[in-house]
């Protein structure tokens, strides 16, 4: 008898953990997504890509992630974006809210393509949409600038965000 007690008394013990571990308060700590983005660039052409990336919640708002994917103009020439970003949610983290409204620009920035390298940064800004609790909708609006390959882009992107 002892022995039935003390083996349902140490299943027991894990149950309540994790039943304690699921009623947790809400939390919103950072994110990841991925997107399909359409755009053009100013001399005309247009861009098609897609991508993903990541973000942390450093302090109150602000947030600290990378972001990567590849894109191609309408005239056949590709290249690969990727930056270490920081941003700001417009969201008090400790309540759950449907809409996350969020600027964002980048650290450091870097676009390869066949010829090489070159440095290159964004800023945009857009929201995502929680229909559920850990995923939702993400829009967003962004200039890209290439200085050394004398490129500007501007592209609309929207994909998919987990928390």
């Amino acid at each position: 008898m002892k022995r039935t007690i003390l083996t349902m008394t140490l299943l027991a013990v894990p149950v309540c953990l994790l039943a304690e571990e699921l009623e947790r308060p809400f939390r919103y700590n950072g994110s990841g997504y991925t997107y399909f983005n359409i755009g053009a660039c100013q001399h005309g052409y247009r861009l098609l890509g897609g991508g993903g990336g990541g973000e942390a919640f450093v302090w109150r708002g602000l947030t600290l992630g990378g972001d990567a994917g590849y894109h191609q103009f309408s005239d056949g020439w590709g290249f690969w974006l990727g930056s270490l970003d920081l941003g700001y949610h417009f969201v008090d983290r400790k309540k759950p809210k449907r809409v996350d409204p969020f600027v964002t620009f980048s650290l450091l920035g870097v676009a390869v393509a066949r010829g090489g390298a070159t440095p290159g940064g964004h800023l945009g800004g857009g929201v995502t949409y929680w229909f559920k609790e850990r995923v939702g909708l993400r829009t967003e609006a962004r200039i890209t600038v290439l200085p050394l390959a004398e490129e500007g882009i501007v592209a609309f992107h929207i994909g998919v965000s987990f928390r």
